[in-house]
């Protein structure tokens, strides 16, 4: 018999041991992110979020959260931001237990839909999803932007961290990119300063901009995910680790990008809030340069993005050769309607997966 309940603290420890046991992917690859030491600590981020821990026989079997959202126009929607099981007590039907407590939940908050993100690679839990009526609606991207040498930044431009009294501009600039995606409620000043403030190691200054001709013409964050969780290959392909050595053995003469290990921990940081002007391309790009010589210098691998592949930004996230991870959008209605967020924005918040 499985026993639905509310987390509690002292289940902390458990989840993040049973985290360990279950990284996403298939046979080939796969990967993690220790949360240690808070499982629950993406949460926070939110407004309005559960998570619910499945017991049986009195042992920890595996635990679902999920968030209620409200987009522009004031539809709520929900995120099914986990649902884990540990291996002993797969194959019984509790993952389908734990997605039909998230999904009941959300419906009696009045919400038309769910979303979640699911890597390509993650056989069982797309195959999971499916059965359980969830249709894959677009895809996302992760791209990785190797950080290994020093990026020559174009004259031109003064690129710089922004100033409070710029938030306004900050704000006309990013909701101007963003206008029209799904998901994406525009900001206000007071709004995007909450959004600053209220994301750990984040915050105003972390916040760069570029300007061309005393304009603001780009502008885009950095946020230090290692402060809540370090990502890490749990099982690493074959060619992934000759590739590596064939990086190390010509990083003797030539800097190269860096490969992490099988288990190996390491720290990035999201490129987010990002935006340009139309035609100031050139400007994002040599900003996304000067973040680059940034993040050299505190000794990370990567910089990290999370975007749709129809995003003005892609093309110029192409030319610095990035590492795409594909993830496949789920989605299920809840009120009976189609669900259509294909051309989505990506909140940051849901990138600790």
């Amino acid at each position: 018999m499985v026993l639905l309940r509310p987390f509690a603290e002292e289940d902390n420890a458990t989840l993040l041991e049973i985290e360990k046991l279950c990284p996403q992917g298939n046979d080939t690859i796969a990967e993690a992110m220790d949360k240690s030491p808070n499982a629950v600590a993406r949460y926070k981020l939110y407004d309005n979020w559960k998570v619910f821990v499945a017991e049986e026989t009195g042992q920890v079997a595996g635990w679902t959260g999920w968030t209620l959202k409200e987009d522009q126009a004031g539809k709520k929607y929900g995120y099914l931001a986990e649902v884990i099981v540990h291996p002993d007590f797969q194959r019984k039907g509790i993952a389908t237990e734990l997605m039909r407590k998230s999904e009941s939940d959300l419906k009696e908050n009045m919400a038309s839909y769910v979303y979640c993100y699911v890597l390509d690679a993650n056989d069982a839990s797309n195959a999971m999803c499916a059965k359980n009526g969830y249709q894959n609606v677009g895809e996302m991207q992760m791209q990785a932007l190797p950080v290994y040498k020093k990026a020559q930044i174009a004259p031109e431009f003064e690129i710089r961290t922004a100033m409070e009294n710029e938030i306004s501009d900050i704000v006309n600039l990013i909701n101007s990119y963003n206008s029209g995606r799904a998901h994406f409620v525009p900001f206000t000043a007071e709004s995007f300063k909450a959004h600053l403030e209220n994301i750990p190691h984040y915050g105003m200054e972390n916040l760069w901009v570029a300007l061309s001709d005393d304009r603001i013409v780009a502008c885009a964050g950095l946020w230090d995910l290692a402060g809540m969780a370090k990502i890490y290959y749990a099982r690493e392909p074959t060619s992934m680790r000759m590739f590596r050595r064939v990086l190390n053995f010509i990083d003797h003469f030539t800097s190269m990008p860096k490969i992490p290990g099988e288990n190996e921990l390491f720290d990035i940081y999201y490129l987010t809030d990002y935006a340009f002007a139309p035609d100031s391309e050139n400007a994002m790009l040599n900003l996304v340069r000067y973040l680059n010589n940034l993040v050299l210098e505190a000794n990370r691998y990567y910089i990290t993005t999370l975007l749709s592949p129809h995003e003005p930004i892609v093309p110029i996230l192409k030319e610095l050769k990035p590492d795409v991870e594909h993830w496949n959008v789920l989605a299920k209605s809840l009120d009976g309607k189609a669900v259509n967020i294909e051309q989505l924005y990506i909140d940051i918040r849901d990138g600790i997966m």
